[in-house]
């Protein structure tokens, strides 16, 4: 058996324990993490299960080929950048937005599977009717952003 795991808060022991839901929002993105594995003490602080899981978790998400189940807007221009049609290279209009929801599972080792709720803005093309999200470097910022004010809000400790 491995040797205990303390709370560097409070000393008490910590176990292994899913938190409850959390959220967070970046640039209308939102995020909903539920079962999320941390270590907890009696005393509710909580920390990653290893110093690296914020990143690990972030690149199993993007690199799930089906995270957003809709094409990526083009970017164009340089000062004023606007989304294009990745299907006709028309302008979008980004002020007509309608949502798009994605839902993942991640499975780790011996832990339960972690369940990512992804819901975002999704531009349909004016002209042709393609509908696209936000081009994928916005996307995946994006992302980083809103699970970071997801763990913070959890009040979770680096490992």
């Amino acid at each position: 058996m491995g040797q205990m795991l303390r709370c560097k808060e409070c000393d008490g022991e910590m176990t292994l324990t899913p938190l409850p839901p959390i959220e967070g929002e970046e640039h209308g993105l939102h995020m909903k993490i539920a079962g999320l594995p941390a270590l907890r003490c009696s005393n509710g602080h909580a920390r990653f299960v290893a110093p690296a899981f914020p990143s690990q978790f972030l690149d199993r998400l993007l690199s799930a080929p089906d995270l957003v189940p809709l094409d990526a807007a083009a970017e164009k221009g340089f000062l004023r950048k606007r989304y294009c049609c990745p299907a006709c290279g028309q302008v979008l209009d980004t002020h007509e937005a309608g949502r798009v929801q994605a839902e993942h599972a991640m499975d780790y080792e011996g832990l339960a599977p972690i369940a990512v709720h992804v819901d975002l803005p999704a531009y349909r093309c004016a002209a042709c009717g393609h509908e696209c999200v936000e081009p994928r470097e916005t996307l995946v910022s994006d992302l980083m952003k809103a699970s970071a004010h997801a763990f913070r809000a959890a009040h979770i400790a680096p490992g």
